[in-house]
């Protein structure tokens, strides 16, 4: 318990001092002013006044010097050094000067500019000024009442000296005190300020974590259904391969037979059983029938190669990594991407009806907007689904563009039952769901919202009616989160990278 009471004493003193260096200039004013009453007192009296000055101003030096370099160094000792030259010269001074009343000041100044850091020194060091010079003024027949009176007025400016250093170190506890409050409030803030970091740090992995699992959970969910979207058009293309093979082969067969019969031609021979021969050949392969659907089974092939083309561009395009930055975005390419590795989801219950507006390039991240649409399209074709389940009728999901101001909106509406008002507040919260344990897991609404409000400073509302349907908006600034505008040139690049 010593160490720190012993440090904050250490602490007051060196404060002390260095106020008490403030106050020098004060103190030096009072002694030029003593030292030029004294030189007054004794005008006209040239080698008297010649002799004051040479002692008076090296003692202001001298004092002027502890003040600001002796006493921070040496503390008690500077203090006696002090008072004995003071002392000293103080008695030779008023000697030579026959006593005049200027120079009892110096008494009661001396002890008014005491540093009382050692009260012991500072009291010791008055009595000894005050007992010697008293006394050799007495021996020289000044009269009593100078010593009695200016001594008196010394121990009082002792005492105000001494109340001064009690206030000053009071207020420097004071001080003092408050400082180790604000440095353990900055300390418990930069704590909670790394606290906050490092929690903000891991709330923005997780979130990342969770959007790619929602992701990979898209992906997974749908790859069924892309893999049926495949096959179909990939049994098309092989069925009219195959007739393009028969009918080909068929083909061929017949010019045989026909530069048979040229053949015979040219040569002047009878060709009449060649040619009746290609005749029942032309008739055996349907030659007619060839030569009108050959052509047709060509475009069906092309077709097919088209569309499972376009789907796994639009998975590619789906599952394209976002960069760190926002970059420029065609929504409308990235909503027929989604919609179209989505069709599985909806094909069975509803129509979709989609209707693009005029879109300038869009400053976000495609791939998390993607994730979000998808997941608001899955939801509305679940909710077609159960509105729906039993009977033969089917939904419309309506899909919509369009330019608002600085924004651009998508809207995606569904035809489904209506979200009920006991838990439209509660729909955007993580895990909820109202659907069976498999086919939900709360995340997809939740996730939306996060993509659109925290990642794009966009907005996600939706409006809903029992029994006629729920349509969600989306509203994206132009210029990203940031304002950072898009240009034509980047999606330019952009769009011809991806191809």
């Amino acid at each position: 318990m010593d160490a720190p009471a012993a440090t904050d004493s250490s602490s007051h003193a060196a404060r002390y001092v260095e106020v008490n260096q403030r106050l020098s200039k004060i103190n030096g004013a009072g002694a030029g002013l003593i030292t030029a009453l004294t030189i007054a007192a004794v005008w006209g009296e040239w080698k008297v006044l010649a002799l004051v000055t040479a002692i008076q101003l090296p003692v202001i030096a001298f004092n002027t010097w502890v003040n600001l370099s002796d006493l921070p160094r040496r503390g008690r000792a500077a203090e006696v050094s002090r008072a004995v030259v003071n002392l000293s010269t103080g008695v030779i001074t008023n000697h030579v000067a026959g006593w005049p009343t200027p120079v009892w000041l110096w008494l009661p100044f001396v002890a008014l500019a005491f540093d009382h850091l050692d009260r012991r020194v500072a009291t010791w060091a008055l009595v000894g000024i005050c007992l010697v010079q008293d006394t050799a003024a007495l021996l020289e027949g000044v009269p009593w009442i100078f010593p009695v009176s200016f001594t008196a007025f010394a121990v009082f400016c002792s005492g105000v000296s001494r109340f001064r250093f009690l206030a000053m170190r009071d207020m420097l506890s004071e001080s003092d005190q408050q400082r180790a409050e604000l440095h353990a409030m900055h300390t418990s803030l930069h704590e909670a300020h790394e606290q906050l970091t490092a929690t903000t740090k891991a709330r923005d992995h997780a979130e990342q974590e969770l959007r790619q699992a929602q992701k990979l959970e898209a992906v997974g969910r749908l790859a069924a259904g892309v893999a049926h979207e495949i096959n179909t058009p990939v049994q098309f293309v092989g069925d009219s391969v195959e007739f393009l093979r028969t009918g080909t082969s068929d083909l061929i067969r017949v010019v045989e037979k026909l530069r048979t019969v040229r053949q015979g031609v040219l040569t002047g021979t009878p060709a009449v059983t060649e040619a009746t021969a290609s005749v029942e050949l032309e008739d055996d392969v349907d030659l007619p029938y060839l030569v009108e659907q050959l052509p047709v089974a060509g475009e069906r092939a092309m077709d097919g190669t088209r569309r499972v083309a376009a789907i796994v561009r639009s998975m590619r395009d789906f599952a394209h990594p976002d960069s760190v930055d926002m970059a420029p975005a065609d929504l409308n390419r990235a909503i027929a991407s989604t919609l179209t590795i989505a069709r599985s989801e909806y094909k069975a219950v509803a129509e979709l009806a989609v209707e693009y507006g005029e879109l300038p390039p869009v400053c976000c991240h495609v791939g998390a907007f993607n994730q979000a649409f998808l997941n608001i399209v899955v939801n509305a074709a679940h909710a077609i689904g159960d509105a729906v389940a039993g009977t033969q009728d089917r939904g419309t999901i309506a899909v919509k563009s369009w330019r608002d101001g600085d924004d651009v909106v998508v809207s995606i509406g569904d035809t489904g039952g209506g979200i009920p008002e006991a838990i439209r507040d509660r729909i955007f919260d993580p895990f909820f769901t109202t659907k069976e344990v498999g086919r939900g897991t709360g995340q997809g609404l939740a996730v939306a919202r996060t993509v659109i409000l925290e990642q794009h400073q966009g907005s996600l509302r939706f409006e809903t009616e029992l029994g006629k349907g729920t349509t969600f908006f989306i509203r994206l600034p132009i210029s990203g989160r940031d304002g950072v505008n898009a240009a034509e040139p980047a999606l330019a690049a952009r769009a011809t990278a991806a191809e």
